[in-house]
């Protein structure tokens, strides 16, 4: 480890910037994990598109599917093939505390930068009890702990919630999948102790202008909206951080189509609660990614879906992009 665990807030407030990507594991068609696949696509995020750092084995790697072996496996075969050229945060939150320990300090030992919790699923969801777990598992690592807040755990925390928990030592931040009133609220709570992330690719721009934001930590748009020789999203990122406003909001305006995609087939169906795990892999697919079938009980996408989610890429100029680096 490159930090202490006293050093873990400091550690992330300087190494967790830029554009963060949430991945998924691809399956062969015997549904088995495609350590293959995987590999090559980690190559992609780190190589291709150069994103900053990655969230892997989250609602985005199909979590709810894995069993605890194929959980250390994913784990430790995306650490192994980043080697350590950017930071990597696995979600090692599980049903029991020992569960989620074993994952957390498995992660620690393959070199994980960082580890990420969504909200415990299994317990009474009393403020004292969430807050006994994540306090438990913290003592049992040296890591630095981020937090997902979000609803498909079945319940969210409050912004006072994600300030208290703010104040154990190496809890680090807070990926809030929240309305915007809760996300102003946990910034006035938290400001200064914690990174928080906003996972809305349209609000980056807009975070990094009005609050100071310095990281997208993260969503599938890195790598469903670019490609090795089209990085929209590192471009506006990197000239904003430059203080580069104008030549930012210019870059960021050209990703509108793309946006409307998305939320056709991405974030509407999140807001309800469904996962569109079979949109994503499709999509990833069609950019020159692994893609493949979701995982059962969640159905792949019927022929007509996908030849309609393909008219959609054309129309938002994804697909010539990608043909055109292709080639």
């Amino acid at each position: 480890m490159k930090y202490s665990r006293r050093e873990a807030k400091t550690h992330a407030h300087d190494v967790m910037k830029g554009v963060w990507t949430a991945i998924p594991f691809p399956f062969t068609d015997d549904g088995e994990l495609d350590e293959a696949g995987l590999r090559r696509d980690v190559r992609h995020y780190v190589d291709g598109i150069k994103v900053d750092g990655m969230f892997i084995g989250g609602l985005v790697g199909e979590v709810w599917s894995l069993t605890m072996e194929e959980r250390f496996r994913g784990h430790a075969i995306v650490l192994d093939e980043v080697a350590g050229k950017i930071p990597v945060m696995p979600h090692t939150v599980a049903a029991s505390i020992r569960e989620t320990v074993a994952l957390t300090q498995h992660a620690q030992k393959y070199g994980a930068s960082f580890v990420i919790m969504a909200n415990p699923p299994m317990n009474s969801r009393h403020p004292d009890v969430t807050f006994n777990f994540f306090k438990a598992v913290c003592a049992e690592t040296d890591l630095g702990v981020g937090l997902f807040n979000t609803p498909i755990s079945g319940y969210s925390l409050t912004p006072q919630q994600v300030a208290d928990l703010a104040e154990i030592e190496n809890i680090v931040c807070v990926k809030n999948a929240q309305p915007q009133a809760h996300i102003l609220e946990t910034r006035r709570l938290v400001k200064g102790k914690i990174v928080l992330c906003d996972p809305l690719e349209a609000n980056l721009l807009d975070n990094m202008l009005f609050y100071g934001d310095q990281v997208h930590n993260s969503s599938p748009a890195p790598y469903l909206f670019q490609s090795p020789s089209n990085t929209p999203i590192r471009d506006y990122y990197q000239a904003a951080a430059a203080g580069r406003w104008e030549e930012a909001r210019r870059i960021w305006t050209t990703l509108a189509r793309a946006r409307v995609v998305e939320q056709k087939w991405i974030n509407a169906p999140w807001s309800l609660g469904f996962l569109p795990k079979a949109a994503v892999k499709a999509w990833s697919e069609m950019m020159g990614l692994t893609g493949g079938n979701p995982r059962a009980p969640i159905p792949p996408l019927t022929q007509a879906q996908k030849d309609e989610l393909k008219r959609d890429l054309v129309w938002a100029g994804l697909l010539e992009k990608t043909a055109v680096a292709a080639e």
